[in-house]
């Protein structure tokens, strides 16, 4: 029997303490993991690899687009899609030829494009940085929508803290505040639930 309900209402008890040591993105996954059923770990080992610079390549995605999970396809074809506007754009700064970089991709429509050409016309790098990793939280919210109690809702906690740990590395009081927002998010979703209830 799957464990969803527990593991998403005891998702706000994580802590964090960010005066003498910084979130953990490790310990948040591991206490998630250990609940999980061997399929569901199978998936989750998987998605850990769109997360390392040296497994993000062709065979990745492939493999993320046969997945069985929904998330896992629909938000992995998300990241390929942003991975290669990114290349573009990187490529055009240095005066490259972008093609032998890209992610070969079926004709796809990214639906946010326009947004993420609004984004690297931004001058500041932070600013730029920042708005890229809302783009991606709000995708992990808008693919999980409607599907409380499930893997996907567990995804994409995960997805949102791997990008609390990147900005408690960049910038410690931005990475306290979408820590605090995560956290106030899943309760509130499930709060919400247990009023209807």
């Amino acid at each position: 029997m799957d464990n969803y309900i527990y593991i998403v209402a005891s998702l706000p008890d994580l802590t964090i303490n960010f005066g003498s040591s910084q979130f953990s993105y490790t310990d948040v996954q591991s206490q998630i993991v250990d609940l999980l059923s061997e399929s569901d770990k199978l998936i989750i080992n998987l998605f850990e690899e769109g997360f390392a610079d040296e497994t993000l390549n062709a065979d990745f995605y492939a493999k993320t687009s046969e997945s069985k999970n929904r998330f896992m396809r629909q938000y992995f074809t998300f990241d390929a899609l942003l991975r290669n506007k990114k290349v573009t754009y990187l490529a055009s700064q240095l005066q490259q030829n972008a093609s032998k970089y890209m992610l070969a991709l079926d004709d796809i429509e990214f639906e946010e494009e326009k947004k993420v050409n609004e984004i690297f016309a931004l001058s500041d790098f932070l600013q730029r940085e920042q708005q890229l990793d809302m783009l991606k939280w709000q995708k992990a919210d808008d693919l999980a929508l409607s599907e409380y109690f499930s893997l996907s809702t567990i995804l994409s906690f995960l997805v949102k803290a791997h990008i609390v740990q990147r900005w408690t590395q960049l910038d410690k009081q931005a990475g306290e505040r979408m820590f605090r927002q995560l956290l106030g998010e899943v309760r509130g979703t499930f709060d919400g639930l247990s009023t209807k209830n």
